[in-house]
């Protein structure tokens, strides 16, 4: 019998764009995705005999989408969108528990393809869908045969993708996860994230204006950035039936009882095991303790927009509290 194209890549996964239309691919095994980011895992598969050696595979983004054409793939069960820092690494690491879960947690492949608009070359947005969707695939497949469920933990800035992924899985749950503002700005002035750094992010994904381009104060660059995920938020909200804002304040435990209840998932034993154990610890640094580290803040001027709509989004979340 002869074996398909899809079976010669079995273990074998686009990582990265080479040029506008081709793409690298990397060799990972029977890797179970488990680390807190994909980035992570990336790491542990560059180490394989197969990845060190001296030539790479490169082949097109359209022969990516033939490829994954016949793929046996497991549909993706919740997306999970997020303003950063509220909860959804930790999240992703306790779903990654159950060996029936895929966790696909920021792959930096889908934000390659999804930033493809944004490059020098033009690309019409029909195409990115295809590329991203065969993307997908291609990290989804079957490859024990106990995978069940696929959750994808989206870039912060996927958000404003909304429309295109949505169009993508009409019918998958959306996960939005959200948190106060100043506890996000301050959360961001520890440790930077891409999208709080103007530029690193072309300026069009956010939709800035001239005046927020060239915003120099960092702080005021996130709150700029946070404005747009809450606005995206607020409107996602109010015309999709398939979304759960979920509020950081909910607590973890709080946050997984309403995703189970939302998706049909169920909780395991070890699952909530892990959560108790777990939520001692940094999500993004699993060695150390988790501390709530409490700052001075007096609310900024500028802040106050983004906490009227942070305010607008927490109401319309709770109004859909029976």
């Amino acid at each position: 019998m002869s074996s398909s194209p899809s079976d010669e890549i079995q273990n074998w996964l686009p990582l990265k764009m080479a040029g506008h239309s081709l793409c690298q691919w990397l060799y990972a095994g029977n890797k179970s995705f488990t680390e807190p980011f994909f980035d992570d895992t990336i790491s542990v598969c560059r180490k394989l005999e197969e990845n060190r050696k001296p030539y790479k595979i490169v082949a097109g983004l359209q022969m990516m989408t033939e490829w994954s054409a016949d793929m046996q793939v497991i549909p993706p069960s919740a997306i999970i969108f997020h303003v950063s820092r509220c909860g959804s690494t930790l999240l992703s690491q306790i779903l990654s528990l159950d060996e029936t879960n895929i966790v696909l947690s920021e792959v930096p492949f889908f934000d390659e393809v999804l930033r493809l608009p944004f490059k020098t070359k033009p690309i019409e947005t029909i195409a990115v869908s295809n590329y991203l969707g065969a993307a997908i695939k291609c990290y989804s497949r079957v490859r024990t045969g106990k995978e069940r469920h696929l959750f994808i933990k989206t870039d912060s800035w996927h958000l404003h993708f909304y429309s295109l992924i949505r169009t993508l899985y009409p019918a998958v749950p959306f996960i939005l996860l959200y948190r106060d503002p100043g506890e996000v700005i301050l959360s961001q002035q520890r440790l930077r994230g891409m999208h709080s750094v103007p530029g690193v992010i072309e300026p069009g994904v956010f939709g800035f204006s001239k005046e927020q381009i060239n915003e120099p104060n960092l702080d005021m660059h996130m709150a700029n950035v946070l404005a747009g995920y809450f606005r995206k938020m607020i409107e996602i909200t109010k015309a999709d039936p398939l979304v759960l804002p979920i509020n950081y304040a909910t607590g973890i435990s709080g946050i997984m009882q309403k995703i189970i209840a939302f998706t049909g998932l169920k909780a395991t034993k070890q699952s909530e095991e892990f959560l108790n154990e777990r939520s001692r610890f940094n999500a993004k640094y699993p060695r150390e303790l988790f501390k709530e580290k409490n700052k001075q803040w007096t609310t900024p001027g500028y802040l106050l927009p983004v906490l009227q709509l942070y305010s607008q989004l927490d109401t319309l979340a709770n109004s859909d509290v029976d």
